[in-house]
């Protein structure tokens, strides 16, 4: 976070307590509210996990934005947002394996922008620029949280469905969006078995603890 090891440079340091307050470690996050409506209706749970976020993370002295993509919204405002933002939380339902389609229209109506895409990195002069490299978000991070039909063994289990290779392996395209822009990976959550053996409390509870492990103070100190 590029403002807060501004607080570390020398002419800070006289005006530090002895007790540093954990709202000196406050950064700005953006919460893209991936829930989406399917012929009239979903979303909600989405927006319940959103909520929850902002609550949690407006509690650690965190200062929080939220997008819905199921909205009309601006590009040029979006791009400032990110720009604006230390890390991004993209929440979304599993459908079809994938966010829904509205996020993808956000991520290829705002991520285009070159004032956070740099391009694929690649140049013609020098062969050793790799593609995927000439994104400019270098210090931001993202995490992603999604929530699923599919049961967790259904990605643990090397027999089921989708072969043991978990969530990351499953959403890597989605991944791939963020570091192409050379954001960096927080670990993702995943609530799972959502429809036909939901345990949405307690679902929450270890999100909030997710959440704590990955934004709380003491991440930070």
């Amino acid at each position: 976070h590029g403002h807060i090891l501004s607080f570390l440079e020398p002419r800070f340091l006289p005006r530090l307590k002895p007790r540093v307050s954990s709202r000196i470690f406050m950064s700005k996050v953006l919460i893209i509210d991936g829930g989406a409506k399917w012929h009239g209706t979903g979303g909600t749970l989405t927006h319940s996990f959103v909520e929850l976020a902002t609550d949690v993370l407006n509690s650690f002295g965190h200062q929080v934005t939220v997008t819905t993509v199921d909205r009309e919204f601006s590009v040029d405002e979006e791009v400032e947002k990110i720009i604006d933002a230390d890390s991004i939380i993209l929440q979304f339902p599993a459908w079809w394996m994938n966010p829904p389609w509205q996020v993808k229209r956000y991520q290829d109506e705002v991520f285009l922008d070159p004032r956070i895409n740099g391009g694929d990195g690649r140049t013609r002069s020098d062969a050793t620029q790799l593609y995927g490299r000439g994104g400019v978000c270098v210090s931001k991070t993202y995490m992603l949280s999604s929530t699923w039909n599919a049961p967790k063994e259904a990605f643990d289990d090397p027999l089921q469905f989708f072969e043991g290779k978990g969530i990351d392996a499953v959403l890597m395209p989605v991944h791939k969006t963020f570091q192409f822009l050379r954001m960096r990976p927080l670990p993702s959550f995943m609530a799972n078995d959502v429809l036909k053996n939901p345990q949405i409390a307690e679902d929450m509870q270890r999100f909030k603890e997710h959440l704590n492990r990955y934004f709380g103070a003491s991440h930070h100190c």
